[in-house]
């Protein structure tokens, strides 16, 4: 159903659109998606790269580039990230979680379908991020009292909190960018319950498929947390320094023999200038072909060594695997943890202890490098090694940028530790204490919630205004201090569905007219098939492109695309941005894919290619689902 929409500022004057326009706006696509797959660069940084580049060239004006940031579904956004740490704070959604430990069943697939229904529940109002990270101590604690392997119900813990997502208007972004796109175009947009139906349908293909297929097709894996386990601790990364008087010095790494001693082996080697004795840095005999490059210092050279390279006092080895024979032996007449550089804690002889520690998505770490972080000064512990799964680790430990779901292995105290299980700051494997939770304003939490959804579903209030009179409810009855409030937002989040949206102004018809050309070229190529056949099309790109990039960032992107193609065949969009909302949310090929599953990738010990394995049939059956319902709740005619 069409309807007028008044713009939401004064129409400025435009320049006639030129081809060279639209090859400018393809360009940003591309370079924005190499960006993205990379990972080199966060997310959020290329996103405002790519709003700045489009106002500086001008594809758009000051005011349009800038638009995102006042876009009510940014607002409703934010909204819902403090909604949602409300019912956390108050114990809302813990309660949940302790009605499946009081089940006491130990049927894997009753635990499957439980733990499903229950973070899906959650995650249909609350952050999908959030619902996954307060189950995860849950499914660790059934996974010990059932006997049941966790890495069988930490995937379709992940999982379910995104199929969750796609059952209202607020259970995830790509949901509410959806709406907003079919509203910029004149369209009416989705309201509270209208992704139900096809979410329900979803859901239910997904749990059964978990339950009887998906479960099976897990491979098991030991989680970390268990020091003396190898799976567990093979894959952790940590640096030592050659001391002056190390054993070591004037062995190559073959003499060395650090995999046949310890178990590690020798990932790159860090080795600084010798100035004071005349060494030229761009005269280098000691360095291999291959990748290698300057530290961020400029003065270290970071490279893969050769068996033959001699290892020299003052070096730095970053080795991989499993470090705990390292930590018996390590000393200045072998090999020293270079974790001193970190500011390590004093900790008097005995009372140190090991813990694993994962990073939770909203921790004051993420970002940051290992030094910035200061782990001694503002937590009492030393990092030791770094556990990130997937991706290789060049960087020196010190500059590690962290992300969520990285894995630490940490020294301190057991005083220490043990308040690190009550910091929102990380995930403890294998703990189940939590943050001190304000009980006492769990009703007023529920009540807010509960009145914002009527607000929004009855038409009472926008979604937007809705959650922000939930939000301030929710200060106002101290169930979210107004001094935390701010920082239970994730702004990368916000930044780069603000910096993203411009793209879409930039591609429709009062611009380049880039969304347009791209749909007619794909119905050229695609001549009088039938529309059904069209929205697989899309799904499918969405699929492959949320794979590598922001869901978010991807619905903005694929959505303006997805309403000029159902304009030029003459048909009702509403199909078909459905359709790439949920195609959106359909990251189950990788891990990379969305935060929930970079949280149970790193605690699980999955691999790369668990994900795929396990989700490619899931995906498949959700995409086929999709296009024999979304016609008939949505009719390309109306």
């Amino acid at each position: 159903m069409r309807r007028d929409v008044g713009p939401i500022a004064p129409p400025l004057p435009k320049r006639e659109p030129e081809p060279v326009d639209k090859l400018l706006v393809f360009t940003i696509i591309a370079a924005a998606l190499a960006l993205f797959a990379s990972e080199r660069v966060r997310a959020d940084l290329v996103a405002i790269g790519v709003m700045l580049t489009l106002i500086v060239s001008g594809l758009v004006s000051v005011q349009e580039g800038f638009q995102g940031f006042a876009s009510p579904a940014v607002i409703t956004v934010i909204a819902m990230f403090v909604l949602s740490a409300a019912l956390v704070r108050t114990g809302v959604a813990d309660l949940l979680a302790g009605a499946i430990l009081a089940t006491g069943t130990r049927n894997l697939k009753l635990l499957v379908l439980m733990l499903m229904l229950l973070v899906g529940s959650m995650s249909a109002f609350m952050n999908n991020i959030a619902a996954t990270a307060i189950l995860l101590p849950a499914a660790f604690a059934l996974a010990s009292r059932t006997g049941q392997p966790v890495s069988k119900l930490l995937m379709p813990l992940s999982f379910g909190s995104l199929l969750g997502g796609l059952t209202t208007l607020v259970g995830t972004p790509p949901n509410l960018l959806a709406s907003n796109a079919l509203e910029q175009a004149g369209y009416e947009g989705f309201r509270m319950f209208d992704y139900l139906p096809s979410g329900l349908a979803v859901c239910a293909v997904g749990v059964l498929y978990m339950m009887f297929l998906g479960s099976r097709r897990i491979p098991l894996r030991e989680p970390v947390g268990r020091f003396g386990n190898e799976q567990s601790l093979r894959r952790y990364v940590t640096e030592v320094k050659v001391s002056e008087g190390s054993s070591l010095v004037g062995k190559t790494i073959a003499e060395a023999k650090l995999r046949e001693r310890l178990g590690l082996v020798v990932g790159r080697m860090h080795r600084r200038y010798r100035r004071e004795r005349g060494e030229d840095p761009e005269s280098k005999p000691w360095l291999p072909l291959g990748r290698h490059g300057r530290d961020e210092d400029g003065e270290t050279y970071s490279f893969v060594p050769w068996p033959e390279t001699r290892i020299e006092a003052g070096d730095l080895l970053q080795l991989e695997g499993n470090p705990s024979l390292l930590l018996q032996k390590q000393g200045p007449k072998f090999l020293e943890l270079s974790g001193q550089h970190l500011a390590e804690v004093p900790i008097e002889e005995g009372e140190a202890q090991l813990g694993e520690v994962a990073i939770a998505p909203t921790s004051r770490a993420v970002g940051r490098s290992l030094e910035e972080a200061d782990f001694a000064g503002r937590y009492g512990i030393t990092v030791l090694a770094v556990r990130r799964a997937g991706r290789e680790v060049t960087e020196r430990l010190s500059q590690i940028r962290l992300e969520p779901g990285d894995v630490l292995l940490v020294r301190g105290t057991p005083e220490a530790l043990a308040e690190l299980a009550h910091n929102p700051d990380f995930l403890v494997v294998n703990r189940l204490e939590h943050a001190e939770r304000d009980r006492r304003r769990a009703k007023w939490a529920v009540l807010v919630m509960l009145l914002t959804i009527v607000a929004a579903a009855t038409g009472l209030m926008h979604i937007s205004v809705a959650a922000m009179a939930g939000m301030l409810a929710m200060v106002a009855t101290g169930c979210m201090p107004l001094r935390e409030m701010y920082g239970h937002v994730d702004w990368r989040v916000v930044f780069i569905i603000a910096g993203m949206m411009p793209l879409g102004i930039a591609m429709d018809d009062q611009h380049t007219g880039a969304a347009r050309w791209l749909a007619e070229a794909i119905l050229g190529l695609f001549a009088g098939i039938h529309p059904t056949f069209v929205l697989a099309l899309i799904m499918s790109i969405t699929v492959a492109l949320t794979q590598v990039m922001s869901n978010a960032a991807c619905v903005v992107l694929v959505a303006p695309i997805a309403i000029a193609i159902a304009q030029s065949m003459g048909v009702d969009p509403h199909a078909f941005v459905m359709g790439v909302a949920i195609a959106a949310s359909t990251a189950f090929l990788t891990p990379i894919g969305h935060q929930a599953n970079l949280l149970v990738y790193g605690v699980g010990n999955y691999r790369f290619g668990d994900f795929f394995k396990v989700g490619g049939p899931l995906t498949l059956l959700i995409t086929a689902i999709s296009l024999w319902l979304l016609p008939i709740l949505w009719p390309y005619a109306r």
